[in-house]
């Protein structure tokens, strides 16, 4: 099941389980998820489940919605996500497996887009050969349970992972293009676009 964890000021406010298709988060006391302060719109922001997925969508708030640092329209939420409404944080965290997180972020790599200046190859199991952009200043794969990597990009433009699991014993690193990563059984290699553009393994 998935959970959300309401934050202020670095403080939890409240957990909440993931049970209804819809959530709405605003300043109004009938949403789902109330939050009174004047950063937030009275209909700021909503989440719909639709099968296994969260989707959460932005209602033309005043202040806009946030994930991950980055400003969304509509945005597929992962293990870990971090919404930004306002001054409040809320995480977004749910027990679905990597093979779920692979079918849902993964892409062929003729649908690269140009802009794309680094990315994760899948190098073994059902979708070898695909390609999962990181195009967000943070991407999170697996879970706490079956172990975790974090990646984040830096204002300098490196991307940092943190690994957690028995396996990888909580690592800290600095990516460079060709390193390989590793959660559950699935293997992982970090590409920039500079390195590795023209040696991409199509998927057979």
């Amino acid at each position: 099941m998935s959970e959300l964890i309401v934050m202020f000021d670095k403080q939890i406010l409240k957990r909440l389980p993931v049970k209804k298709t819809s959530i709405t988060f605003g300043r109004h006391g009938k949403s789902d998820i109330a939050l009174p302060d004047r950063t937030i719109s009275n209909n700021h922001a909503r989440i719909t489940v639709v099968r296994d997925d969260c989707f959460l969508e932005d209602l033309q708030s005043t202040n806009g919605t946030y994930v991950n640092q980055q400003q969304i329209d509509r945005h597929l939420l992962t293990d870990g996500d971090i919404i930004g409404l306002g001054k409040y944080q809320v995480v977004f965290r749910t027990d679905q497996g990597l093979a779920v997180q692979l079918k849902r972020l993964s892409i062929h790599p003729k649908l690269m887009d140009s802009s794309y200046t680094a990315w994760l190859q899948v190098l073994n199991g059902s979708k070898s050969g695909y390609i999962i952009p990181l195009k967000a200043e943070r991407l999170v794969l697996g879970n706490q349970t079956t172990g975790q990597i974090v990646i984040e990009c830096s204002p300098q433009g490196q991307y940092i992972t943190r690994e957690t699991g028995t396996m990888n014993n909580h690592r800290t690193r600095t990516l460079v293009a060709g390193d390989t990563l590793r959660v559950e059984e699935t293997s992982l290699q970090f590409c920039l676009k500079d390195h590795n553009a023209s040696n991409l393994t199509a998927p057979s």
